[in-house]
């Protein structure tokens, strides 16, 4: 099953943020150009074997001065209880580690195979008891918009000390190119002895974009404000995101992305990692992320 980033959804998406796109066999390579240095090429989570003669045909063609290779996982890999990442031995010598990835290296899969009820078990003991807790502060959660995720992703980030740059092409254009595959949640703070007053709606305490790929849904983006923590609306609205994909169907649910050990600059990844492993799922490495540096004038 091929991964969402060699989808042509995807594709669609990466296009229209400024890349162009060319099909190596049953995948894409992204190009990048730039001014006087040539391109980048990235080839993210494509299935092996990985078409090297191809990848360096069109390195020729775009005068690369870097190819990114982030491989998928390998069969082996898949039927295995504990996946150990190994460079293909069919890899070119040229092609060597890549010290800070693209993409996350390391993510959790949850079997939504499985009864909602066993489901709800396997998180943690804690994380039970916070959708319990959360579960009664008449949270609301409804389907939202992409200017709604937008507006609550800026302000996450701009508490974060993070400037919001190219956050609203992150959100727009990837609902757009997946349409009915991409899905917003919101969760507000409902009154119940309130009645809906048009002119003081209610306001959103937190945020998730699910992106939907054959059988796997994605948790791909989430947002959150103060409040929202205080009162557990990201857990809940996790637990929902959760339960829509079981009930639409899909067998996997992905986190998309943890903490992996192999990049300790990724420290920061460890708050966000701890609350997704609470829900239980197994860990999946993919194998090591390579980049291949290469010079204009010699590819010319």
């Amino acid at each position: 099953m091929p991964d969402i980033r060699q989808s042509s959804q995807y594709a669609k998406y990466i296009e229209s943020i400024g890349w162009q796109v060319e099909k190596i066999g049953e995948g894409y390579a992204f190009i990048k150009k730039f001014p006087l240095l040539g391109s980048l090429i990235k080839v993210q989570r494509i299935k092996p074997p990985i078409p090297f003669e191809k990848i360096e045909k069109l390195a020729k063609k775009y005068h690369a001065f870097q190819i990114i290779l982030e491989p998928a996982l390998s069969k082996q890999h898949k039927n295995s209880q504990s996946p150990q990442p190994s460079q293909d031995p069919r890899t070119p010598h040229h092609y060597k580690p890549l010290t800070s990835p693209f993409i996350p290296t390391k993510t959790l899969l949850l079997d939504l195979k499985q009864s909602e009820k066993a489901i709800f078990a396997s998180f943690s003991k804690s994380k039970r008891r916070d959708i319990r807790i959360a579960e009664r502060h008449n949270l609301k959660i409804e389907e939202g918009t992409p200017e709604q995720f937008y507006k609550l992703k800026k302000k996450f980030l701009l508490r974060k000390r993070i400037l919001p740059f190219g956050t609203k092409r992150e959100i727009f254009p990837l609902c757009q190119a997946f349409g009915n595959n991409a899905k917003i949640l919101i969760a507000y703070l409902s009154c119940p002895s309130c009645s809906p007053d048009p002119s003081c709606p209610p306001k959103p305490l937190a945020g998730l974009l699910l992106l939907f790929h054959q059988r796997t849904a994605y948790y791909w983006q989430a947002a959150t404000t103060p409040t929202g923590n205080k009162l557990l609306a990201p857990t809940l609205l996790l637990w929902e995101a959760i339960k829509i994909a079981k009930k639409q169907g899909y067998q996997t649910f992905d986190f998309e992305g943890i903490y992996d050990e192999r990049f300790p600059q990724n420290r920061s990844w460890l708050g966000f990692t701890h609350f997704k492993q609470g829900f239980g799922g197994k860990e999946v490495e993919f194998p090591p992320p390579l980049s291949s540096s290469k010079f204009p004038l010699n590819i010319i």
